[in-house]
């Protein structure tokens, strides 16, 4: 019995203005992150892949990495269905660990350092940098961590001192959290003394002070590994560190991300979603692509859209630049080193860009497309005057992988709208706190969406409607408009 979701909607008004080649029917194969990550290595071998700071990643390269970082994983005691919290800026290492964790079968939490209290609860492995180590360790109890991964993600200066490897004795109370960390354990407060956390003023504070005393047995110290030591198995590891065990990977119903919201709220994305999204957003560049592509992203990795970005890009062979230390200048000194053809940028970080001198942006001369979110009128005019560029407003809620509606890449976009739908995706208005209503055509109401790329969220059944609890109205040419600034929470490109 074939379903009527997956047949063409002849009453889908916005078809007509699908860019020539688009299909809404879009085949999506029932692959997972790894198979992707493997095909690209087999077609596009060496060519890079990431790029950041003038270090190039290949696409085989990047496959080689995730084995054998998965592998070390492993050995620290990370399972199928365990979470891994990712902690980092934009960075190669952010992908690698990515990878490496799907090809377990693990799920990656993705967060900020503000919000690493909640990212870290049911953590087993976390991935942070390695001069924040000290807030993030003193930031609350972690009942199910057992190893910490930490990074450099700033630049190496002269004279600057660096860990040799895993550390994993206590160090005085009395150094400073800049010095290297040996344990967890050791920023905490001593086990006889630690109270039940409370509210702290501020990111990375410390304990608040209250009346109850914690009576949980003190737990163990936390192993802190470094990145560039995950490859090397010490000679007297302790007994947390296993073998490699492989338990087949990851399959395509399997969560790969897990969002925290901030109204407390989770979002599991499954791989079978990112993948779907993926060839959505390949699909929608309907005019031929470079060679070989460049693509400058300043969508961060902290965010489900940043995750399914590089994705996209791997599945395109297009070369993906991160910005690890983010704001406009290191942004143009990206542009300017690798001449990309495609930016992706939130409206706040366009405008920081359009800031900036004229010389500066000579930088982005090379830049044909710009992916954002709804911009108003005033930022729109702008950013057409200054760059020669066709820009793409587009909006996708964290729910939706951040793809669900988009202007189409022509003559036919709509700006300071939303767009279309996708391929493969449907978009209802349906009335206020009624659901299962439609408002009349040309009325303001909720928007919902339906589609492959949409996770699990709390209220949603399976293979319902998702409330994405934004006004919206759709014209009869199908082009939807938000009611509301393209800053918010679900934008399609997060502030940096």
């Amino acid at each position: 019995m074939t379903d009527l979701f997956e047949r063409r909607p002849p009453e889908e008004p916005g078809l007509r203005f699908y860019a020539s080649g688009v299909p809404w029917h879009l085949p999506v194969p029932r692959d997972t992150l790894p198979d992707l990550l493997d095909a690209a290595a087999h077609r596009y071998g060496s060519r890079t892949a990431l790029a950041a700071r003038g270090n190039r990643t290949g696409f085989r390269a990047l496959r080689r990495a995730a084995t054998r970082i998965a592998q070390a994983l492993t050995r620290l005691g990370l399972r199928r269905g365990d979470h891994l919290a990712l902690l980092l800026p934009d960075c190669p290492e952010a992908v690698v660990l990515c990878h490496a964790a799907w090809r377990l079968g693990a799920v990656v939490v993705p967060g900020r350092l503000p919000d690493s209290r909640q990212v870290l609860a049911g953590a087993v492995v976390a991935v942070v940098p390695r001069e924040r180590l000290g807030e993030i360790a003193a930031s609350g109890d972690h009942g199910f961590l057992r190893a910490v991964v930490t990074v450099e993600t700033e630049p190496a200066r002269a004279g600057r001192r660096r860990d040799t490897g895993a550390r994993t004795a206590d160090v005085p109370r009395g150094e400073p959290s800049a010095g290297p960390p040996r344990t967890v354990a050791a920023h905490r407060p001593a086990p006889q003394a630690r109270r039940v956390p409370a509210q702290r003023s501020g990111s990375g504070g410390s304990y608040g002070a209250t009346a109850a005393r914690d009576v949980r047995p003190a737990r163990g110290p936390v192993h802190i590994v470094a990145y560039r030591d995950l490859e090397r198995r010490p000679p007297a590891r302790p007994d947390t560190l296993r073998d490699w065990d492989w338990s087949g990977g990851a399959e395509p119903d399997d969560v790969a991300v897990l969002v925290h919201r901030r109204d407390g709220t989770r979002v599991l994305l499954r791989h079978r979603n990112v993948v779907a999204a993926a060839h959505q957003i390949v699909a929608w560049q309907a005019a031929p692509a470079p060679r070989r592509p460049r693509l400058l992203s300043l969508v961060p990795q902290s965010d489900a859209r940043g995750i399914v970005l590089v994705t996209a890009a791997l599945l395109a062979g297009a070369r993906t630049v991160l910005v690890p230390e983010g704001g406009p200048f290191a942004a143009l000194r990206a542009a300017r080193r690798h001449a990309p053809a495609v930016l992706v940028a939130s409206p706040a970080d366009l405008r920081r860009l359009l800031e900036r001198p004229a010389h500066e942006r000579e930088a982005l001369a090379t830049v044909r497309t710009v992916v954002t979110a709804p911009l108003d009128a005033a930022t729109g005019e702008r950013l057409r005057a200054a760059l020669d560029a066709r820009v793409v407003e587009a909006y996708g809620p964290a729910a939706a992988a951040g793809v669900a509606l988009a202007n189409p890449p022509t003559a036919d976009a709509r700006p300071g709208t939303a767009g279309l739908t996708v391929p493969r995706t449907r978009a209802r208005i349906a009335v206020e706190g009624f659901p299962d209503v439609d408002v009349l055509p040309g009325h303001a109401g909720e928007l919902l969406l339906r589609g492959p790329q949409i996770g699990d969220h709390p209220g949603r059944p399976a293979g319902g409607w998702l409330r994405t609890g934004l006004l919206a109205v759709r014209g009869p040419d199908g082009f939807v408009t938000l009611l509301r600034d393209g800053d918010g929470r679900d934008a399609a490109a997060p502030p940096h």
